[in-house]
Formats: structure tokens, sequence, C-alpha cells
């Protein structure tokens, strides 16, 4: 459900008795016993199952991987960006992976070692290794030529997605009272990344956005016990920095975060959902999937491994 799908199924019969089939692609919405009903470009079709012929799940195309990714960019703003051509070059003082890599969402208009001698230079000047975020499927050529120059690769990275109105569709459950900010308060910052999100490029970072919210759960203490950064982008719900207490976990208070962050991005406007989790982590991959997530695309970094000190 909310995945996107081909559905070939009967239009008439003709009075030589063949069958006039047409395709239905877009997102599936709602099914039930008789019907099935795929949201397309041109608006909601509704398909009676008796008709189809077959049916299947559509991967994402390149373009719209990229596409994506160019929106989860802008939900975890770098410090400073410049272009190399079609890369986006991205610096926040060494604060996460993603503000402080490469993203290379269209070719950079350049011979390939020459357009890395660039962005090392830029890194350098900020005293920065040089890491790609490489699209595993719609950059698999670039992959396939770091790892020939032997740039070691990161585990996978699953950009995961889903559609607001099935994610609200599902069963809820009564849970505690949550908080929604602007701006992240001490406690929340204290629970983030263990009180990292305390530091100035950290707490930069996380407010470095125009449609931000920040999510808490509190203990009967007044500390975090759980907490969720949201910000809409295009109509994408971003989820980010969702945390819970060690000793609070398994106990629904991730679900708590999402349904809120899941209403606060559907009273602004979002349609869809993302959010991004490494692959090792799989009690997350599993908690996510069973929200409904589904993994879109991976990616993983790319490092230069003259530049990195660690």
């Amino acid at each position: 459900m909310g995945r996107r799908v081909s559905v070939r199924r009967v239009l008439e019969r003709r009075p030589d008795g063949q069958l006039h089939l047409g395709d239905v692609v877009g997102d599936l919405v709602t099914l039930d016993d008789l019907t099935a009903l795929v949201e397309t470009r041109n608006g909601p079709v509704e398909v009676p199952l008796p008709l189809v012929s077959i049916a299947r799940l559509v991967p994402p195309s390149a373009a719209e991987e990229l596409a994506l990714d160019d929106v989860v960019a802008r939900g975890w703003r770098a410090a400073e960006t410049a272009e190399l051509g079609g890369w986006l070059l991205r610096a926040s003082d060494g604060f996460t992976g993603r503000a402080n890599s490469v993203l290379p969402l269209r070719p950079p208009g350049l011979p390939l070692d020459d357009a890395l001698a660039a962005a090392r230079a830029w890194y350098a000047e900020r005293g920065l290794p040089l890491r790609l975020q490489v699209a595993t499927e719609s950059r698999r050529l670039l992959d396939a030529g770091l790892a020939e120059r032997g740039w070691p690769g990161s585990d996978d990275v699953h950009v995961m997605t889903a559609r607001l109105d099935v994610l609200q569709s599902g069963p809820g459950s009564v849970g505690p009272t949550v908080e929604v900010a602007a701006q992240p308060d001490e406690a929340w910052l204290r629970r983030y990344r263990d009180g990292t999100g305390a530091s100035p490029a950290a707490r930069a970072l996380l407010v470095r956005h125009d449609h931000v919210a920040f999510v808490t759960v509190r203990d009967d203490h007044g500390n975090a016990a759980a907490i969720g950064r949201g910000t809409i982008d295009d109509e994408w719900l971003g989820v980010t920095a969702v945390e819970v207490d060690p000793q609070r976990r398994r106990t629904g208070l991730a679900g708590t975060v999402m349904r809120a962050l899941w209403a606060w991005g559907a009273a602004g406007g979002a349609r869809r959902s993302h959010l991004e989790v490494s692959a090792a982590n799989l009690p997350a991959v599993r908690l996510y999937e069973q929200l409904d997530y589904r993994t879109h695309h991976d990616y993983r970094y790319r490092t230069d491994p003259s530049t990195d000190s660690s």
C-alpha cells in the first residue's frame, strides 16, 4: 500500500474476442476485495480486480532517485555549499557525512579525475576529507569508477519512503503527550547523539531550515525520553534524528514520535515522507518497515583515501 505499481487490466472485449488491455501506473492508495484505487499523474483511477491481468511493483527511475536525493539534501542543509557542474559540494565543520560530502546529482562537466581534483581542493581548504555520497543504482558507473581508484565504501544507507495518507490510516495507539516545537530545547539536544547535538555545528545544522519541527516525549523528570525532527520540502516530510532513551526502547516511543511528525507534516502540506537509515541498523529498518516505510533506493559514501585521516 502506498507504493508505485503498474496494473494491466482489461478495457474491453473486441467483437473478434480479443481483449483490449491498458496499463495504469501510480501509487496504490486503497485495496479491497473488489477494487484497487491507483493515484496516477492525471488523478485517481479505480480498477476492478476481476479485470486485472497482471500487477507489479515499479522501481524508481534514476531521475526519481536523484530528485529525491535533492529533496533529502534540502532537509539537512549544510553550512557551506558550492556547485561543480552538476555536483553539489557541502561542508558543515565535519558534522555528519550527508552535510560534508559531494552529492553528484548530474555530471560535473569535467573528466572525472579533474572533477575530483577540484572537489579535493575545495574540501582541503576546509580541513575536510573528500567524500562522495553515491546512489548505488542511478550512479553505479561513478560508484564503480571510485571503487577502481581504491576509494573504500561505507555501509549502504536506505532511503525509505511512504505516503502520509497510508501511514496515517494505519492503526495507532494512545501514547504519552508529545511536544512539537520550532526549536530544540536543551533536553532535546542532550538526547540527540548522546549530547552531540549541543555542539555549535550540530545545533546550527538542525535549525537551518525554514519549515522544521522538533518533537519531544518527556519522562517524569522532564528529560527527553524520545525525540525526532521533521522538515518539509516539496510536499515531502523528511524525518531525521529519531532517538529513544536506551532504557525506554521497545516501548512504543519511537512510534509516538513518528505519528507526531506525520501529523505535523500533513498539516504543513506534506503528502509523502522520507527517512534515511543505515542498512546495517536492522532494528531500525524493521521498525520503519513495520510503520509501512519501504526502501526507495540506497546510497553509500566513497572516501578519497588520500584525504581520509580517520
